[in-house]
């Protein structure tokens, strides 16, 4: 039971539970949480884009050859069109863009280098004359011959040499079969699904694969400056084999800068082509693939092929006008409701194609409020396959910092 002394001391006459004391103490912590709110960091300023994805005009257009199979890319956009009758089918000495991709993967040049030196052995010289034997493309090498690792490039993708592609192979794997399971594997990982190499040259016909998947890895070829440079050779000089020349007649028609040709009875006339395009103050390439051209002239039937489907191409492969909604290609939110639209301060123009889709997104610059109008605060990012473009927008309304009352009561507000 409660006494009368302890009823009292829980009573309103209390001092220490007066309602003077409660509100005092309401008041400091009111103002403790404000001070708390008031010195912690604001959000950061974000921003999203009028729209998220956009579609360019019109549809991407081109007459493939009846035969076989073809496929037409960029070294950025990817495939963009294909024939419909995309299966495995021998390739002959195409082959050689991934041997070539792997060497310059393993042992990287840049311009103006040429490698290391490979001598060369009784082995070497034996596989020369097994290929010479075969009636395969070679090149002639003798014992001790010293050669670069640009050379040994240069006669692998100008005169087709499958010797040379054995020499390379043995070099950057240790074997054959070790070299071809990295071919595989590469080619895996590049998404090239109807292709499987069983030889590092092209001469067996269990190497097979699309005209697709030899876009997918001429793209990612292209993309090396030396690959790029000895495919647009005509010829090179050997101390032993002399003068040699580029199987690819085609070059420097068309626009044509490569890449490789190939044929034999199984695989026909194949020829993945590519020429530069101008974007800007950048370069691209247009890519066209033409496998299994069977007539009287093969090989030429593909260059010739593969020039046309190049020459439909370039005149659709092009800047075109990016449009706005309202003139604004985002906007700027913040929670304390300083917004303004984000322009930009010119024309904007990206790559692409007719009917190309693209994703568009908006990275905003982390820099200090306020912000003046017509500061290049974002970029607009606009994707499409493996292609990113950017371009500056600028904000169209000072953004400023959040207000002093905004601040104090961010929370309740």
């Amino acid at each position: 039971m409660v006494s009368k002394s302890q009823q009292s001391s829980f009573s309103s006459d209390n001092p220490l539970f007066s309602p003077s004391r409660i509100l005092i103490l309401l008041i400091v912590l009111i103002c403790i949480i404000g001070i708390f709110h008031f010195v912690r960091n604001h959000p950061k300023v974000e921003a999203k884009p009028t729209t998220a994805t956009i579609s360019l005009p019109g549809q991407f257009a081109v007459a493939f050859p009846q035969q076989g199979e073809s496929a037409v890319g960029t070294d950025s956009l990817g495939v963009i069109a294909s024939s419909p009758d995309q299966t495995p089918v021998p390739i002959a000495s195409v082959t050689k863009i991934m041997t070539a991709y792997l060497v310059l993967q393993a042992h990287p040049l840049k311009p103006g280098e040429v490698g290391p030196t490979l001598t060369m052995t009784a082995e070497d010289v034996a596989n020369y004359k097994n290929d010479l034997a075969l009636d395969y493309s070679v090149l002639e090498v003798k014992e001790g011959e010293q050669l670069t690792e640009k050379q040994l490039l240069e006669a692998l993708l100008l005169p087709s040499a499958d010797n040379i592609a054995t020499a390379l192979a043995r070099w950057v794997a240790g074997s054959d079969d070790a070299f071809i399971a990295k071919m595989n594997e590469t080619a895996q990982t590049l998404g090239m699904t109807s292709t499987h190499y069983a030889d590092v040259s092209g001469v067996s016909e269990a190497t097979v694969s699309s005209a697709v998947d030899q876009i997918k890895i001429a793209q990612v070829a292209m993309q090396d400056p030396i690959f790029r440079e000895i495919v647009s050779m005509p010829q090179a000089t050997f101390q032993t084999a002399g003068t040699i020349y580029n199987v690819d007649s085609m070059l420097g028609q068309h626009g044509i800068v490569g890449i490789k040709t190939g044929s034999t009875l199984a695989a026909g006339g194949c020829f993945v082509s590519a020429t530069p395009i101008g974007v800007g103050a950048d370069k691209h390439y247009i890519i066209g693939a033409v496998l299994g051209q069977k007539t009287a002239q093969s090989l030429q039937s593909a260059l010739d092929l593969n020039a046309q489907i190049l020459d439909q191409a370039r005149s659709q492969i092009k800047l075109y006008p990016l449009s706005s909604s309202a003139n604004s290609y985002g906007q700027i939110i913040d929670p304390w409701n300083s917004n303004s639209v984000l322009n930009s301060d010119k024309a904007v123009q990206i790559w692409g194609y007719p009917g190309m889709t693209a994703s568009l997104s908006v990275d905003v610059q982390d820099t200090q409020l306020p912000i003046p109008s017509g500061s290049n605060i974002a970029t607009l990012k606009v994707q499409s396959s493996q292609s990113v473009q950017q371009i500056p927008l600028q904000n169209s309304e000072q953004i400023n910092p959040p207000s002093f009352f905004w601040r104090l009561f961010r929370n309740w507000i």
